[in-house]
């Protein structure tokens, strides 16, 4: 009944990995928009989709955050049994699914209900519906399952009519808990979520496909780290280039600069767009926290007027480059400096 997944081919596989790749040409290799090859779920969603059980929406994005409804979970889980239908028409898009899926004993009959159909559907919903459409049900009522139950520690919270179902689902290595060692059967599961059940529920080749992809991911994720020191390292050597140039309001140039100026400059000299301003800059940026500093990344301050109003280049060990005020020129300061900066960070991050 399963498709044949042995000499499956991703198609993204092909492109070439050099020093030169840039972050969007790894992105776009995917063939959606907001999954990039190195996050978590990419090897199951591609793999799913070169089998055409997913696709896309028609902006070309997959929304792998996104709930995914029960509709969606039946339509994907018999498609990854090969069965396919046509869409329905004048009726829910997919009661031809839903119909056969009846006639299977794969889900029960008040299940064709539109409004239930359109409802985000839970984890233990998943469950059953994967394993009755694979076709292993009886194997959920024959087989001692007491370890999987013992690893469950909110087993009690499952209810009866989908709890052989969720020690199935354990057993096979479909599903798992969350680490705190609970299944949380009410949760709803995303669409990423929902593609890593259906690729294991496929078999070893599907997971040993997910596993190529994963190890051409960390290729990737290593040659991005790589590339990601050498442009800090270039930024700040930028910045450290412009060291006592004056400090002028509204400058940004060589000629004069005041702090978010400066910090445009440098970044722009290296294919980084930021607002001009500060405050704008700040709302701009991906935040991290002061403790995840690194060297080229931004720290923002309260300068003249409550919120973001200064801006710097962290170097390191504490210390940021910066146009500090009227008089000054661009150096270093620090920024737990008790007597100024320490009492007015409000945040840090991101650009690279």
């Amino acid at each position: 009944m399963k498709k044949p997944i042995a000499g499956l081919m991703i198609g993204m596989m092909a492109f070439s990995i050099s020093t030169g790749t840039t972050f969007a040409d790894h992105q776009s290799t995917t063939g959606f928009t907001d999954i990039h090859l190195t996050d978590w779920h990419a090897g199951y969603v591609l793999t799913l989709s070169n089998l055409d059980v997913i696709r896309g929406y028609s902006d070309s994005t997959f929304q792998p955050k996104a709930n995914i409804s029960k509709a969606e979970f039946i339509v994907l889980a018999m498609k990854s049994q090969q069965m396919h239908f046509p869409t329905g028409e004048g009726e829910h898009w997919a009661m031809n699914y839903i119909r056969q899926a009846e006639a299977l004993d794969a889900i029960e009959t008040d299940e064709a209900a539109a409004a239930g159909l359109n409802e985000s559907i839970t984890r233990a919903e998943a469950a059953r519906i994967l394993i009755r459409i694979n076709g292993t049900q009886q194997q959920a009522k024959d087989k001692d399952l007491t370890n999987e139950r013992l690893a469950i520690l909110d087993y009690n919270l499952i209810s009866d009519i989908y709890q052989p179902y969720v020690l199935q689902a354990f057993a096979n290595g479909w599903v798992s808990g969350y680490p705190d060692g609970k299944f949380k059967p009410d949760n709803h599961i995303t669409r990423a979520e929902a593609s890593v059940m259906l690729t294991k529920s496929l078999g070893d080749e599907a997971v040993k496909n997910v596993e190529l992809v994963q190890a051409v991911a960390e290729e990737i994720r290593q040659i991005e780290e790589a590339q990601t020191e050498v442009l800090r390292e270039s930024i700040l050597e930028a910045a450290m280039a412009l060291l006592g140039t004056p400090y002028r309001y509204g400058g940004s140039t060589p000629a004069g600069f005041d702090c978010s100026g400066f910090v445009n400059y440098v970044l722009e000299e290296h294919g980084i767009d930021v607002p001009r301003t500060s405050a704008a800059m700040y709302s701009a940026v991906k935040k991290i926290s002061f403790d995840e500093l690194e060297p080229g990344d931004l720290v923002f301050f309260r300068g003249y007027r409550p919120g973001p109003s200064h801006v710097g280049i962290y170097v390191g060990d504490g210390e940021f480059i910066h146009a500090p005020s009227t008089g000054k020129t661009v150096s270093f300061s620090n920024i737990d400096d008790p007597s100024y900066w320490g009492r007015r960070k409000i945040g840090a991050a991101r650009v690279l």
